[in-house]
């Protein structure tokens, strides 16, 4: 044997000396065996989902389509609770429970399938009716598709006791989030108040605009009480500049919660997706940069643009108005009653940049008419100025002859008035005119 097969043989001893002690001297990376650790997470997170008495609020998306004519872009309120029985209990109001209240009982588990997954493992009519093919009468689905939601998550995150879970589908990969309810939370009356909340601040009978502030970046934020609003620059182009974000309104803490499904990045690449509502200075803030904001429309933009695009302005006796206006009104009413006329109401709109006031009344006999006068409109930063200065034609002026308190009414409304929400900026379906505290009127959209 020569030498350097002796040296060679001897090295490759010396290594396997050395392996086999490290071998011997290392300990084991984990102290139990994968199926083991995923049994224990399943463990784990049963008892998590089971640790809230009241259940959680899913804000549940079936896919990640932002598709504004498929109702399976948009997101909908699940709830869950999750008994240690092997039961959960679910409940909806939505398009997918034909706008009703539903509740409905089934089976659930953590399971083992490449990490811990929620599934729902018995038919469930609230989270089924979304992964079911023959909900096929749905605008926007198609034949044999129906929503193409999800019934199992993988479990993203579910730390002890949090207040928030994060889950993602399996099939889809839509993100899911879970939020804990508050304990004795009734399931009915937390997703009627919910929806009273959307609809009061995005209601569907009035195009209000809303502005989202991130930063330096301004957009307008169209079209939110169809749940998928269009988010572009301000003073943009809508269609070509559109971007569509869902989203959801949840509460918790006694507080309401606007969360878009996917985060927006503001210029310098900080993410909001979360915002609160501050009730006393009627705007959301972001929850986690207050600087990021989504606010209601200015109302006496809105009051000029609502006439410039079509849409009027009605003052009727239901109308509420200052004891001063209501006397005038009321004066008016008389004036035709003396004549055995019925007046109706007073419409405010723009024609061909003019405003006018359209006096419609009833005579005893044939159809209601329409009778023109004009004003003298200059919009301000917070209101408008309106300035009487006459009938259209002779029509207008005979009427005038006739009932003198109709000239007492428009000389009234001669001023500069400040222009406010009725309510809230994000709904300006109506809205107030005042000259000082003592004399105001408010009148309807239409």
């Amino acid at each position: 044997m020569t030498m350097n097969k002796i040296l060679s043989i001897t090295l490759l001893c010396a290594i396997a000396v050395a392996f086999t002690g490290c071998a011997g001297e290392e300990d084991d990376l984990f102290s139990s065996s994968a199926a083991e650790r995923l049994d224990e997470s399943k463990s784990l997170y049963t008892e998590r989902l089971e640790s809230s008495p009241a259940g959680w609020v899913m804000e549940y998306y079936p896919t990640n389509n932002s598709n504004t004519d498929d109702v399976s872009s948009l997101g909908y309120l699940l709830l869950a609770r999750f008994d240690q029985d092997g039961m959960v209990r679910m409940a909806m109001n939505n398009t997918f429970s034909n706008n009703a209240f539903l509740e409905d009982e089934s089976a659930w588990e953590v399971i083992a399938d490449n990490g811990p997954v929620l599934t729902f493992n018995t038919y469930n009519n609230c989270i089924h009716a979304f992964c079911d093919p023959g909900q096929v009468s749905l605008p926007g689905t198609e034949l044999g598709r129906g929503a193409e939601g999800d019934y199992e998550f993988v479990v993203i995150n579910l730390d002890d006791n949090a207040e928030y879970g994060m889950f993602k589908g399996k099939k889809r990969g839509t993100y899911i989030r879970f939020t804990r309810l508050e304990d004795g939370t009734d399931y009915q009356a937390y997703l009627s108040d919910v929806q009273t909340f959307t609809n009061t601040m995005f209601p569907s009978t009035a195009p209000n605009m809303c502005v989202v502030t991130l930063g330096d970046s301004v957009m307008s934020m169209a079209n939110a009480s169809s749940g998928i609003p269009n988010i572009y620059p301000y003073g943009g182009d809508p269609i070509q500049q559109e971007s569509y974000h869902p989203f959801l309104i949840t509460k918790h803490n006694d507080r309401y919660y606007l969360r878009f499904r996917d985060a927006m990045n503001a210029p310098d690449g900080t993410e909001a997706q979360e915002f609160v509502y501050d009730e006393e200075n009627d705007i959301f803030t972001g929850v986690e940069n207050p600087e990021f904001t989504v606010a209601g429309e200015n109302p006496a933009t809105f009051f000029t643009q609502a006439m410039e695009d079509g849409n009027t302005w009605q003052l009727n006796r239901n109308c509420d108005m200052s004891d001063d206006f209501l006397a005038l009104y009321d004066a008016v009413r008389t004036g035709f009653s003396a004549v055995r006329y019925t007046f109706n109401y007073l419409t405010w709109s723009m024609q061909d940049g003019q405003l006018q006031c359209i006096l419609n009344y009833r005579p005893q006999r044939g159809g209601a008419v329409n009778i023109a006068y004009n004003f003298d409109f200059t919009q301000t930063e917070s209101g408008a100025t309106l300035s009487y200065t006459g009938p259209v034609d002779n029509s207008g002026a005979n009427v005038l002859a006739a009932i003198p308190a109709i000239t007492d009414l428009f000389n009234a409304f001669n001023g500069e008035y400040d222009i406010t929400a009725g309510t809230t900026k994000f709904n300006l379906t109506n809205i107030r005119l005042s000259k000082g505290d003592n004399s105001w009127f408010v009148p309807m959209f239409n």
